[in-house]
């Protein structure tokens, strides 16, 4: 039980040893938590954005003799606009909570937020999926001697194996990204959607 759950318990005793709690104290308290959390989830938003963008920029080579094309490097640049898209949306859910001045703007601002966070994760989780289904396509057929090659030589026992590779390696590569999203937004939407009922239980 958090801060704001005791302070709503102590607000609905009837004993006077407890200091009495207003209708407003209550909302002032949600209002700050929720503006903080949407706060976090908008900078936690830009460090990923910076690190996505030094990786790209860096471009590091796990086998040098595998070369990918650079349509797949130039798919990655093309997210950065979208994210940058997201992060605004974001700043704006973020501003829409901090200015707002009653419960129900309150409430649709966190409802807001908790739409854009689902989105930029599906989207993450999309293109984390495709990408790394390519990858493992291209990795697997050049480590094979080249595509021509390989489907020159292959039969169906080789093609089951580039098909289990690339759904093991995508499963891999979503685990971790859909992980690293939980532990980075999940626990924050989690105490968001907790203010959010405490919300709509004090516009009852």
């Amino acid at each position: 039980m958090d801060e704001l759950d005791l302070l709503k318990k102590d607000w609905n005793k009837t004993d006077n040893s407890y200091p009495t709690l207003s209708y407003d104290e209550i909302y002032k308290m949600a209002h700050s938590k929720s503006s903080s959390i949407v706060k976090w989830i908008f900078y936690i938003s830009m460090i990923e954005l910076g690190i996505g963008i030094l990786l790209i920029l860096i471009n590091p080579r796990i086998d040098n003799q595998i070369t990918y094309p650079l349509w797949l490097e130039v798919a990655g640049y093309l997210t950065i606009p979208v994210i940058l898209y997201f992060i605004y949306k974001f700043y704006k859910n973020y501003k829409a909570i901090t200015t707002t001045d009653n419960v129900k703007k309150l409430i649709k601002s966190i409802l807001n937020t908790r739409k854009t966070v689902k989105h930029y994760v599906i989207f993450n989780l999309a293109f984390a999926g495709c990408f790394s289904a390519v990858a493992a396509f291209i990795g697997y057929t050049q480590a094979s001697g080249g595509f021509e090659k390989f489907n020159e030589t292959a039969h169906f026992k080789e093609y089951a194996i580039l098909i289990l590779v690339i759904i093991l390696f995508c499963a891999l590569i979503l685990g971790m990204v859909y992980g690293i999203y939980y532990l980075l937004y999940g626990i924050l939407l989690k105490r968001l959607n907790r203010n959010y009922k405490e919300l709509k239980k004090l516009e009852v």
